[in-house]
């Protein structure tokens, strides 16, 4: 369902802001909050090493990639790095169909109050010096409403795209399909 919010946006056009748009972005990674990341690229080695240093330090941290993000040959290292420390990493597609990308950039976090940041700019090396767009506010109603995404993409993600996953095992918060319900209680009777 649409929604609207109402509150303050700092807007950074790039290239011309990108050193403080990404000055801005690598500040607020490991912010105490529970974070929550959608996005289509992942390969900013120094936002990749703040996550797992986050998530050493007990910040709760969730991310959805597109599904390039865990076969591609640059991607794939820089994604399995985090899935190794621990880090809760789902890829996947669309709930549209498997033939459409994730294509969010975009990250919520329930600080207080609630930081969020939408934008173009790929959460990337070369992002910063491409022309893109990125806007920072803060919205307890966006917050929520990415979150309630979030979940949804993880949910769709594990039940019909398993096969992309680099996880071993589906995530806490993940409900068991029926189909992976079943399997688990044939395995569990052999």
């Amino acid at each position: 369902m649409p929604f609207q919010i109402t509150t303050t946006v700092t807007c950074y056009l790039l290239p011309g802001d990108g050193p403080i748009a990404e000055k801005e972005f690598l500040k607020h990674i490991s912010d105490p909050g529970e974070t929550y990341f959608i996005a289509y690229a992942f390969t900013l080695v120094p936002m990749i090493d703040d996550i797992i240093a986050a998530h050493n330090n007990g910040v709760p941290i969730y991310i959805y990639l597109d599904y390039s993000q865990s076969t591609g040959q640059d991607e794939r290292p820089e994604v399995q790095r985090l899935v190794s420390a621990g880090v809760e990493v789902t890829t996947g597609t669309s709930p549209a169909g498997s033939q459409y990308i994730c294509h969010t950039k975009g990250i919520a976090s329930n600080d207080h109050p609630a930081w969020c940041w939408e934008g173009s700019v790929n959460f990337s090396e070369s992002g910063w010096h491409q022309v893109n767009t990125a806007m920072v506010f803060s919205s307890q109603d966006w917050y929520d409403n990415f979150v309630a995404q979030f979940i949804a993409l993880r949910q769709f993600a594990w039940d019909q795209e398993r096969n992309l996953q680099l996880m071993p095992a589906p995530p806490p918060g993940v409900k068991a399909s029926p189909s992976s319900q079943t399997e688990t209680q044939a395995a569990e009777k052999s």
